[in-house]
C-alpha cells in the first residue's frame, strides 16, 4: 500500500504539470507582446526562486545547500534554468507558441540517452517503444510549412538547445540523492539560474512602462511567475525524487498536447491533422512508459 502512494502522487503531479507548463506557452507569446525577452525571463526566475525559497522558509525547511551539493546544484541550475528558459524563450518569440513546445519536448529523448550514458539506466524495449512513439508523435507536428514565420529556423534552433539543456538538467539531478527539500533546491536553482541573465538583462532589456501594461500582459507575467515556475517546479522536483529520470522525462510528453491545444484557443494557432496524428502517437507512449515504473 505505501510503496504504491509515491507512485500515485507522482502521476497526479506529473497531470498538474502538464497544464502548468503547457499553458505558459501562450502566455508567454502573449507576454512578450509588450515585454522583453530579457526583462521577462529575468524578472520572472527572480521572482520565482524568490518565492520558493519563501516557502520553504514558511515551512521551517532548511534553506541551507550542503557544500558537497554545491558544484551539482550551481551545474543543474544553468541547465534547467539559465539555458532552458532563455533558449524556450527565443523559441517562442520567433516561433509559433504551439510548435515550440512540442520541440522543447524532445527532451525526453536526451534525458533517456544521458541516463543511459550517464546514471547507466538500462534502455528497456518497453522504453525504446515508448520512446519511438513519442517522437514519431513529435515528427509528425514538426512535418510542417513554417515558411510563414518571422524566423522559424532560429527559433527552432534556439528550442532544440533548449531542450537538450534541460534534458540533462534532469538527469544531472539524479546523479545524487538531495536530502534538502524540493522546494529551497527549486528555489535555488532559479535564482542561481537567473544571475548569468542579469548582465544580458542591462545591456539588451528594453525600459519597461510598467504603468501602460495591459492587464492581459500582466497577468500573463504573473501566471507565468506563480504557475508555470513556482507550482511547476514546486512539482518537478518532487517528480525527479519519485520516478527514474529516463521516466520523469518522458512523463512530460503530454505537455506538447497541452500547449498545442492552449495555443489554439488562446491564439488562434491551427490543430490539424498532424497535431491529431501526435495525439494518438503520444498518449499510448505515456500509458507504457508509465507502466515500466
Amino acid at each position: 500500500m505505501n510503496s504504491l502512494a509515491p507512485h500515485k502522487t507522482g502521476i497526479l503531479f506529473l497531470v498538474t504539470l502538464w497544464f502548468c507548463w503547457g499553458f505558459s506557452y501562450p502566455a508567454t507569446k502573449i507576454m512578450l507582446r509588450e515585454l522583453d525577452i530579457w526583462t521577462s525571463r529575468t524578472l520572472i526566475m527572480g521572482a520565482a526562486g524568490a518565492l520558493l525559497l519563501i516557502l520553504g522558509f514558511l515551512g521551517k525547511k532548511d534553506l541551507k545547500i550542503p557544500k558537497e551539493y554545491h558544484r551539482d546544484l550551481i551545474i543543474a541550475a544553468l541547465l534547467n534554468m539559465t539555458v532552458f528558459q532563455i533558449c524556450m524563450t527565443f523559441g517562442v518569440h520567433y516561433f509559433s507558441a504551439g510548435r515550440t513546445v512540442v520541440i522543447v519536448y524532445t527532451m525526453p529523448l536526451w534525458a533517456m540517452l544521458f541516463a543511459w550514458y550517464i546514471l547507466k539506466e538500462p534502455l528497456s524495449l518497453k522504453r525504446l517503444i515508448a520512446l519511438s512513439l513519442g517522437m514519431a508523435g513529435l515528427a509528425a507536428l514538426l512535418s510542417q510549412n513554417f515558411s510563414h514565420l518571422t524566423a522559424p529556423g532560429l527559433g527552432a534552433a534556439c528550442t532544440v538547445v533548449g531542450a537538450i539543456s534541460f534534458g540533462l538538467g534532469t538527469v544531472w539531478m539524479k546523479r545524487r540523492i538531495w536530502i534538502t527539500d524540493p522546494t529551497v533546491i527549486a528555489g535555488w536553482q532559479l535564482l542561481i539560474g537567473t544571475v548569468p541573465l542579469i548582465p544580458f538583462w542591462l545591456i539588451f532589456g528594453n525600459e519597461t512602462a510598467w504603468r501602460e501594461i495591459t492587464l492581459l500582459t500582466l497577468g500573463n507575467f504573473i501566471f507565468l511567475i506563480l504557475i508555470a515556475n513556482v507550482l511547476a517546479y514546486f512539482l518537478w522536483f518532487r517528480i525527479l525524487q519519485i520516478f527514474p529520470a529516463s521516466v520523469s522525462g518522458m512523463g512530460t510528453l503530454a505537455v506538447p498536447i497541452v500547449g498545442v491545444i492552449a495555443s489554439s484557443i488562446l491564439l488562434g494557432e491551427t490543430i490539424g491533422i498532424n497535431e491529431l496524428l501526435a495525439l494518438g502517437l503520444i498518449i499510448p507512449a505515456l500509458i507504457i512508459n508509465l507502466k515500466t515504473t
